[in-house]
């Protein structure tokens, strides 16, 4: 009975530190294999990236005057409409003081239009009333941005 139980206790205790290791070793090989793949890519990014890179340059200073003149372009229509809507801004003022004096009503347009005739037969109405002289406006022309471009 002691030798049985000496027998289950060092079969018990028995250690495989080769089998144990084996695994660490094969973990370890995957690591390395990975790691190499991964620097063989990182070097392959990188000349390409420098590659890239000097491309780049190259197709900025080829294209840079083409570059230039579309800026100058954009900065003209940006002018062009700024130009514009203070036109717009201009006549929509004028034409709101004109509605204002000839009683224009835009949200019926028909009834608005007939309010003449159909107040005719209640009350005159009076031409008399003094308007004011309309000024003229002067529009900024946009025309002087694009003669003489290309």
């Amino acid at each position: 009975m002691l030798d049985e139980l000496v027998r289950d206790y060092s079969a018990y205790l028995k250690l495989d530190v080769l089998n144990g290791f084996q695994t660490v070793q094969d973990v370890v090989d995957n690591m390395l294999t990975r790691l190499e793949e991964l620097t063989s890519v990182l070097q392959m990014v990188k000349l390409k990236n420098s590659d890239c890179g000097s491309a780049v340059s190259e197709d900025i200073s080829k294209y840079r005057s083409e570059i230039t003149a579309l800026s100058k372009k954009i900065t003209t229509l940006i002018h062009v409409i700024q130009k514009l809507q203070n036109n717009v801004d201009q006549l929509e003022k004028q034409v709101d003081k004109a509605e204002t004096d000839f009683g224009v009503n835009n949200d019926n347009k028909i009834k608005s239009f007939l309010k003449p005739f159909l107040k005719r037969n209640k009350e005159i109405v009076s031409t008399n009333t003094p308007t004011q002289p309309y000024e003229k406006l002067v529009f900024e022309t946009v025309l002087d941005n694009f003669e003489g471009k290309p």
